[in-house]
C-alpha cells in the first residue's frame, strides 16, 4: 500500500512541477491561422474575392470533416464569407411544398453511419440535371460560406464558384 501512495504521490508532484511553463505554440498557430484567413478587403471597402482557400475540408480526416461540418452549423458567424472547398457526393431535395430544388455536398463521418449535408447554390445559367452530376456521384464544391436570415431563421450555405465532378 505504502509503495501505492508514494508511486501517486510521485506522479502527482511531477504532474504539476511544470504548471507555469505553459505550451502556447498551439495558441499562437491558431492565432495566426486565424489572422491570415480574414477576407482581404480594396480600398472601396469590397471583398475581394480570390483563389485563396480558407478552409479546405478535402486535406482532413473523415472525423475533422464532419467535426468542422457540424461546427460551420453551430457557430456559421466564423465561417461567413470564407472560401471553403468540400467534397463529398451530390444530393438533391425538393421542397414538397414550395416545389423548390436544392442542390447538395454530402460528407459522411469517419463510420459511415451519419452524413452532413451542406447546401450550395451555383450561380449562374445551370440547369439541372443537363449541368449537375447524378445524385450519388461525388462533387467537389468551392465557394463562399453564405448565412441568411429569412422569417428570423437563419440558413446557411455555399455561394459555388467551382465545381468539379
Amino acid at each position: 500500500m505504502k509503495k501505492i501512495s508514494l508511486v501517486l504521490t510521485s506522479l502527482l508532484l511531477l504532474s504539476c512541477k511544470d504548471k507555469d511553463k505553459t505550451n502556447t505554440a498551439g495558441i499562437e498557430a491558431a492565432a495566426t491561422a486565424k489572422a491570415a484567413s480574414q477576407p482581404v478587403a480594396s480600398t472601396d471597402s469590397t471583398t475581394v474575392v480570390s483563389d485563396k482557400i480558407d478552409l479546405d475540408l478535402t486535406k482532413m480526416s473523415a472525423t475533422m470533416i464532419y467535426s468542422t461540418m457540424f461546427d460551420m452549423l453551430v457557430m456559421p458567424e466564423d465561417y461567413i464569407e470564407k472560401n471553403i472547398k468540400v467534397k463529398g457526393w451530390f444530393e438533391t431535395y425538393t421542397d414538397p411544398y414550395s416545389g423548390e430544388l436544392y442542390y447538395a455536398v454530402v460528407v459522411p463521418d469517419a463510420t459511415a453511419c451519419c452524413q452532413q449535408g451542406l447546401e450550395f447554390v451555383w450561380p449562374g445559367d445551370h440547369k439541372y440535371p443537363d449541368d449537375f452530376p447524378e445524385p450519388g456521384q461525388d462533387i467537389t464544391v468551392t465557394g463562399l460560406y453564405k448565412l441568411i436570415e429569412n422569417d428570423g431563421i437563419s440558413y446557411n450555405y455555399l455561394e459555388a464558384s467551382k465545381i468539379e465532378f
